[in-house]
């Protein structure tokens, strides 16, 4: 029988993932370095810090499934509203790189910019209305 919260699972499950991901990408930024791989190495390489971060989202949803109704209901109401902040600034970024020229923001940066827009999500969507 398993005796940790929802809560519990959700942190350990977010630990692990993010010290892989911290692990993962400091070993691939070393190895594209220093070893300089080629071809599909070097591809497998540039994504492989990307599934560390499938691992948080599977972690989240499996958090959301635990809970009860009244936290299910205000988590995805901050998910919900973190998600379409993320697509506006995103798309109004891309149409600015776009029509300038310039490069504003690496894609890598979105994810992070997610959980800035759920963080902002938080103090609005305080409890369930």
């Amino acid at each position: 029988m398993n005796t940790l919260s929802a809560n519990a699972k959700y942190t350990i499950g977010i630990l692990v993932s993010m010290s892989l991901y911290v692990v993962i990408l400091m070993s691939t930024i070393w190895s594209i370095r220093h070893q300089h791989p080629a071809g599909l190495w070097l591809d497998l390489l540039a994504i492989a810090p990307a599934l560390p971060i499938g691992g948080t989202i599977v972690v989240f949803h499996r958090y959301i499934a635990e809970v009860d109704e009244y936290i299910r209901a205000v988590v995805v109401r901050r998910f919900v509203t973190a998600t379409g902040a993320t697509l506006f600034l995103t798309t109004a970024i891309g149409f600015l790189e776009n029509g300038t020229g310039k490069t504003i923001m690496p894609l890598y940066l979105v994810y992070p910019m997610f959980w800035m827009m759920f963080a902002v999500a938080s103090l609005i969507h305080r409890k369930a209305a």
